[in-house]
């Protein structure tokens, strides 16, 4: 065998083995080791307030976010050991399940969390409103005077009830609308709002028949009066909390010199008494 014939022999091999070893180690970077998951469970989120309607939870670990997850939520997430982990709460803004976000005046909620792969971590967050909020108008039916008049010419008010069962509250307001009858209330009070920032109308309700909410605005300087419809709540047999974005509809107005007030309004075409519920309404701003 001549000095030259070696040569090649121990190339050919040497080639060979290098194909091999990139072969092997290409598997794993094709197919690498999969990382075992931690899990988190999140039932609920507690808001310490007398209403509200929490529907997802925005999670962040280590202030990356892992997603929004409807409730209650069981979830993976590829991190293990000591994290932050941090909650939002989230809504149905306008009651719309695909608008959802989270509630920007509540506070989010953060701890130290010890995660395992392969186990699963309970965590209950609790939140509850920020502070340094405006709240530029309540109503819990809960003082004697109510903040609501009959608007235009309608003669039905709101009332205030301790008799509903199912109120989560000792106080609501009702109101019996007859049979072909109209009924239309607005706030007593006109509100300054911004128009920058976020404004939202919190309420809960129930109600046999659909109603509105709009609203009258005025302009201080022309003393132009325009009411434009803002929402229509469909019936309700159970008491649902909604939160309503205005600051689109705000936006639309100069706040140095417009005024607005809140009208809620429904016509009864049924041959029987229909009853609407209304508690705990709240304009919330920055």
């Amino acid at each position: 065998m001549t000095y030259k014939t070696l040569n090649i022999r121990m190339l050919v091999r040497f080639w060979i083995a290098i194909s091999v070893a990139f072969i092997v180690s290409g598997c794993d970077i094709i197919n690498p080791e999969e990382q075992i998951p931690a899990y988190i469970e999140i039932n609920d989120i507690v808001i310490n307030e007398d209403n509200s309607q929490v529907t997802d939870a925005w999670v962040y670990v280590n202030d990356y976010l892992v997603g929004s997850y409807d409730l209650p939520a069981h979830f993976p997430v590829l991190y293990s050991g000591n994290v932050t982990v941090t909650v939002r709460p989230g809504i149905r803004v306008n009651g719309i399940a695909v608008t959802r976000g989270f509630y920007s005046f509540y506070q989010e909620w953060e701890a130290e969390v010890n995660l395992k792969e392969g186990e699963t971590t309970v965590i209950s967050p609790v939140s509850q409103y920020k502070t340094g909020l405006d709240f530029a108008w309540t109503e819990d039916f809960e003082t004697i005077a109510l903040s609501f008049e009959p608007h235009d010419t309608a003669t039905l008010n709101l009332t205030k009830t301790d008799t509903v069962s199912d109120a989560t509250t000792p106080k609501v307001g009702v109101v019996g609308i007859g049979p072909d009858s109209l009924f239309s209330i607005q706030t007593i009070q006109q509100f300054d709002l911004p128009n920058s920032g976020d404004v939202y109308l919190e309420l809960s309700f129930k109600s046999d028949i659909p109603f509105e909410l709009a609203w009258r605005v005025e302009n201080l300087e022309t003393g132009v009066i325009r009411d434009n419809r803002l929402y229509q709540f469909l019936p309700s047999d159970e008491w649902q909390h909604i939160y309503i974005y205005l600051s689109n509809f705000i936006s639309d107005y100069d706040n140095i010199i417009n005024r607005f007030q809140f009208l809620f309004g429904a016509y009864n075409t049924e041959d029987e008494v229909k009853y609407i519920y209304l508690d705990n309404i709240k304009l919330i701003h920055d």
